[in-house]
């Protein structure tokens, strides 16, 4: 089977198109109705901050009335789509200030979306108004293709532009669709089947200068721009605290679709493009929030795009559809290779010392009808309760593995408190030891890994060193590892508070061959011998045989009990 890390592609919200047609109807011209009024809540704060602390949040891509904005206010971080929504910056100003207008403490940090692996200007367009348009034709070098000679998987050091066909398009375009269904280029940008817009190259730095200066205007379908949602002054000046970056499947593994898929894009190659394109955003607004939507493949040794993420940049990753799709089906038919390959990989990037927060999103409907089982409308309460105990499980599925959760509608505009009223923040248990490794990639029903419990690896570095190497644990709350070493052999009944071993916080570097693991024949199975997580411990006596034992703590202070010990003699 494909592993889960396809959900990531096909499973992307499809009420956009309703939404937006519904947009479209009612609305044309760029709306500016308050945009140099209301004054930002959240000026001076460390909004970074806040959103890698939130312990709720919701999103939404619909319009706003009052009372979605009094539920919002209630969440500590908040997604909205400025376009879509139509929404005003003294709505997210509203938002920002929370419950209680005095108390900082209760500010909501508010994101909003942005598109950047698929051209939105270019909905429904054919490719001849493309031709005629000036912002679609640019510089006339475009579409582009992949580069890279035949065989060549590596996405390192590849020329950020792609090998142009100078069809008269934009040099942000690609094509390389064509290639792999037709045998050849054709010169015209590839096409999202699903949402009628096309792929784009978001590593040209031609695109990023677009959606740096974009001003929302829905008669010519354009979305707001990085300045519009941060510069004071600009356009409608909203004020976003940061950006919801979706689209970013452009960039996922060709194998992923097929030919035969609508939303097929087989453009991998601008994988780090994209990368460089948040890094170029996080070095212009080192103070805003960013999300990377999705892009799980980043994150996941067995694939190339691991070599080139954006850790250490973005402040949240985001799952959607773990445990429940936004199709009609009770469970997500990858759920189960979500909890047991996906997401051990997922958080042990996400709980590295430049990790990042994860959230994730359920539905408790599809685009076709009801999940069975739910209403819907158990989310807002009023007396309905129909499938309340189903959507628990899907709430306690994501807490447990360290995810801040939401549920909403297929369609993401069904606004409400259902997570922020029932999760059950209290956390009294140690990580639990799992691994990156599970032997049943490749099942239908995926079982759980066989845990590598505490310091798998102790081998010595260098005189007075030694690397040490562990896999990962997981916890609703943010983990991370303690050594304990000594001289002695550990007496765990006499010493059970380990008062004799020296103590160190650990803040480990990706395993040695860990990054390479995608250029195995068999990348699945290589991930059996090596680790995610390695630290050199230096300044021992030569000579000497140690005794290393490593603990998982969360971040509430609850620590794992395990006696597993491995020695080793600088």
């Amino acid at each position: 089977m494909l592993a889960s890390f396809l959900t990531g592609k096909i499973m992307r919200p499809l009420g956009l198109v309703v939404i937006l047609v519904g947009l479209l109807a009612v609305s044309s011209g760029c709306r500016d109705d308050d945009s140099q009024g209301a004054s930002d809540p959240n000026a001076g704060l460390d909004v970074r901050a806040m959103a890698a602390a939130a312990d709720s949040y919701a999103a939404t891509y619909g319009s706003l009335s009052q009372a979605d904005i009094d539920i919002l206010k209630t969440s500590a971080l908040v997604i909205v789509h400025p376009y879509y929504g139509d929404i005003t910056r003294s709505q997210i100003m509203e938002i920002k200030q929370g419950v209680n207008p005095s108390d900082p403490g209760d500010n909501v940090v508010v994101l909003c979306y942005l598109s950047i692996g698929e051209d939105e200007r270019t909905y429904i367009k054919s490719d001849a108004e493309l031709l005629a348009d000036p912002r679609f034709v640019g510089d006339g070098t475009g579409p582009a293709i992949d580069p890279r000679p035949p065989g060549v998987n590596s996405l390192v050091g590849i020329d950020p532009l792609g090998t142009p066909l100078h069809g008269g398009y934009a040099s942000f375009y690609v094509n390389d669709n064509a290639v792999r269904c037709n045998g050849a280029p054709d010169g015209i940008p590839d096409i999202n089947g699903d949402f009628q817009a096309r792929f784009v190259n978001a590593g040209d730095p031609k695109w990023y200068d677009v959606l740096s200066n974009s001003i929302m205007d829905t008669a010519t379908h354009t979305p707001p721009g990085l300045k519009e949602m941060f510069v004071p002054g600009v356009g409608r000046n909203l004020g976003c605290d940061g950006v919801f970056l979706d689209t970013i499947d452009t960039a996922a593994p060709n194998f992923y679709t097929t030919c035969s898929d609508s939303d097929h894009s087989n453009s991998e190659w601008t994988a780090k493009g994209f990368t460089d394109f948040i890094r170029r955003m996080r070095a212009d607004y080192p103070e805003k929030v960013i999300l990377q939507n999705r892009g799980l493949f980043f994150f996941d040794p067995r694939r190339p795009h691991y070599e080139v993420s954006a850790r250490g940049v973005i402040d949240l990753g985001f799952f959607e559809s773990y445990y429940r799709g936004n199709d009609e089906l009770l469970v997500s038919p990858f759920f189960l290779d979500n909890k047991y390959n996906v997401v051990p990989k997922l958080m042990a990037e996400a709980n590295r010392p430049d990790g990042f927060r994860m959230l994730s999103l359920g539905y408790a409907d599809g685009f076709n009808g009801p999940k069975p089982g739910i209403d819907i409308r158990t989310l807002s309460g009023g007396g309905v309760t129909e499938g309340y105990d189903l959507l628990m499980t899907d709430l306690q599925e994501a807490m447990e593995v360290g995810f801040r959760h939401y549920i909403t509608s297929a369609d993401v505009n069904y606004v409400n408190s259902f997570v922020k009223n029932n999760e059950d923040l209290t956390d009294t248990t140690p990580p639990q030891w799992s691994s990156t490794f599970n032997a049943y990639y490749d099942y239908d029903e995926v079982p759980p890994p066989n845990p590598r419990v505490g310091v798998q690896d102790a081998v010595k570095a260098a005189d007075g060193s030694v690397t040490l190497s562990w896999d990962v644990a997981l916890d609703m709350n943010k983990v991370s590892y303690v050594l304990y070493y000594q001289t002695a052999p550990f007496d765990f009944t006499a010493d059970p508070s380990l008062s004799s071993a020296t103590r160190v916080v650990l803040e480990p570097s990706v395993g040695t061959g860990y990054s390479t693991v995608w250029n195995n024949d068999d990348p699945s199975a290589a991930m059996e011998f090596v680790y995610p997580y390695e630290q050199t411990i230096s300044g021992l006596t030569t000579g000497n045989p140690y005794y290393f034992l490593i603990r998982a703590r969360d971040s509430k202070g609850n620590e794992d009990a395990n006696q597993v010990v491995l020695t080793a003699t600088p």
